[in-house]
């Protein structure tokens, strides 16, 4: 169960990673600047996550070693193409990098939701604390994520196809 949890938190530690690279490249391609703030927020509380990840391998006594996400490298191709098949400046392109971003918090609440229930296990509580701290932040960010795209976002985007 040990080797499972450590291997899962590299992965976390890896996607985390990752995202510093694919967070700036959806904030330069994004055209609302609400969109563009709450991505900017999203890259400081991943940087947030990193950290705390890191302390996570140092009160387990491993060093904090990343691992590839196929999920995260893969959700980072979805960002290329939707920037690719989609019109600069167009609320379209927004609302479709929402659909990413939101694919990489649905991805990180499963994650730590389920690296919380093996810390609970091996009643790692202070591990526990720290993953359940980023969970509630992800799930956090993906209701802000919801709320932009249906109260603005999307709603652009619909009248750019009726129009």
């Amino acid at each position: 169960m040990e080797k499972l949890f450590l291997d899962e938190l590299r992965e976390m530690y890896g996607a985390e990673k990752h995202q510093l690279m694919i967070l700036p490249l959806l904030k330069k391609a994004a055209s609302s600047l609400s969109l563009q703030n709450v991505l900017a927020h999203h890259l400081d509380t991943t940087r947030e996550h990193i950290t705390r990840l890191e302390r996570v391998f140092r009160l387990l006594g491993k060093r904090s070693v990343a691992r590839d996400s196929e999920a995260i490298l893969a959700i980072g191709r979805e960002a290329e193409t939707v920037i690719g098949t989609t019109r600069k400046g167009s609320a379209t392109r927004d609302a479709g990098l929402i659909v990413v971003a939101q694919k990489i918090e649905h991805y990180e609440i499963s994650s730590y939701g389920s690296l919380a229930q093996l810390a609970r296990t091996q009643e790692y509580d202070d591990v526990l604390d720290i993953l359940e701290t980023s969970l509630y932040e992800e799930k956090e960010m993906d209701d802000v994520l919801t709320a932009l795209a249906e109260n603005y976002i999307n709603v652009e985007a619909g009248r750019e196809d009726a129009g």
